[in-house]
């Protein structure tokens, strides 16, 4: 078997992850195109306060930077090689948001979409897999991400198609190096922490105790090809790109956009962490404007969360658990659970982003959020009891509808709430 014919080889499900793609991408595109419409209209007045060094995308939210209108000079060991990318998309593009929502609404949906395959191919039934798959595709940081034309939906995609990759890899207990290699290179090259948790998922599909030494033996071989290809890649950017490459800054780079982020986790100081990293970005928060220096929309830290983000965002994080502890000698678990466990090091336990916690920590849920959905099925498939199934997938189901109306709801006072803020304080500063 493919991966194609392991993604694509049932035509109920490729006529599923379709509807739910097309449906997702209108509605990302309907949501968004208010904001996108308001930056456009208002542009004379938002640019004097926008802090993206003239970038179109003028509103500041979720500490999100609009790197993709940063166009081929916008190179750091932070995103190796995305100027490959940014570079036909700001020449072909130019000055507009509009086509951003467009190929982002699109991105996300097919993350979606992937997300049903993967659960569906993990022996879940149609229903469980479509709710699953619906609810991480309304979740806040999918309609957000849709339109804010930074890498994280780019990222987020290539993390969720690597993961299927290394799920249809375990099924088939084959592991190609180059398909494997060219995953590495081009998630690193997207943003370099993502090959950290791709080499884990790649070492635990891998591992096996009566053949470590073949498993380390082909982990080596990928991770030896997949340097060389960042060594081939990082000389064509030198050619292409004026004699530029992400090494020639990467010691500022790190100083600068890593280090000065990172701070020791204090729950004093950080006490809704938990809630910024794996509730918010389920379940928009409502939003305040907290520095009119950089104009700074962030999650609104003073208010109290609603129960139902509470039930929802709980629910959601503990069936995941669950699942981890029933699967915990399963390599599929840990395979998903890689991407939540090294989120939980980099952002606590290290503290990066803690530095900054008072612009948010939402922003980095795409590095993991679509593993908590998935560690949630998996638990809810593997339940032996019929009828507990049929109740969590039903719970999974009402927590759906919950997050799709706080999310439309809260999506369209966020937009309220920053047009009101320009037309009295921004306003006000001027005078």
């Amino acid at each position: 078997m493919t991966f194609i014919s392991y993604l694509f080889g049932k035509r109920k499900d490729n006529y599923t992850a379709v509807g739910l793609s097309v449906c997702l991408a209108l509605w990302y595109v309907f949501m968004n195109l208010p904001f996108v419409t308001y930056i456009k209209d208002h542009a004379a007045e938002l640019m004097p306060h926008s802090p993206f060094y003239g970038a179109p995308f003028t509103l500041n939210l979720f500490n999100f930077d609009p790197s993709m209108e940063y166009g081929p000079e916008n190179i750091s060991i932070i995103h190796p090689f995305i100027n490959f990318l940014t570079s036909p998309l700001t020449t072909m593009i130019g000055s507009s948001n509009l086509p951003y929502l467009l190929i982002q609404s699109v991105l996300n949906a097919f993350s979606a979409a992937l997300v049903y395959y993967i659960v569906r191919r993990s022996g879940a039934g149609w229903l469980l897999s479509f709710v699953t798959a619906a609810f991480f595709g309304v979740s806040s940081y999918s309609l957000f991400t849709a339109f804010i034309p930074d890498s994280y939906a780019y990222a987020q995609f290539m993390i969720i198609l690597s993961a299927a990759y290394l799920h249809y890899s375990r099924l088939e207990d084959q592991y190609a190096v180059l398909p494997n290699a060219s995953l590495a290179l081009i998630n690193f090259g997207i943003t370099s922490t993502n090959v950290a948790t791709f080499s884990g998922a790649l070492l635990i599909s891998l591992f096996d105790y009566r053949r470590r030494k073949d498993t380390f033996k082909r982990f080596i071989i990928i991770m030896v090809v997949f340097l060389g290809m960042v060594a081939i890649v990082t000389l064509l950017q030198h050619l292409l790109f004026s004699g530029k490459t992400w090494i020639a800054n990467v010691f500022s780079s790190v100083q600068n956009g890593a280090l000065s982020y990172v701070s020791p986790f204090s729950w004093e100081h950080h006490s809704r962490v938990f809630y910024m990293l794996f509730v918010s970005p389920i379940l928009s928060p409502e939003l305040a404007m907290i520095d009119p220096g950089i104009a700074a929309f962030v999650t609104d830290l003073a208010k109290p969360y609603p129960i139902h983000v509470h039930i929802v965002g709980i629910g959601v994080l503990l069936l995941a658990v669950l699942s981890f502890i029933k699967g915990i000698r399963s390599r599929d678990t840990w395979a998903f659970s890689i991407y939540v466990l090294f989120a939980i090091l980099l952002h606590i336990i290290v503290g990066f982003g803690l530095a900054t916690y008072a612009y948010d920590l939402y922003l980095y849920a795409g590095h993991y959020l679509f593993a908590l959905f998935v560690l949630a099925a998996l638990f809810i498939a593997k339940t032996k009891s019929l009828r507990l199934q049929q109740v969590l997938t039903g719970v999974m189901a009402l927590f759906l509808l919950i997050t799709l109306v706080n999310n439309i709801v809260l999506h369209g006072q966020s937009l309220d709430y920053i047009q009101t803020t320009y037309d009295t304080v921004f306003k006000h500063i001027e005078k």
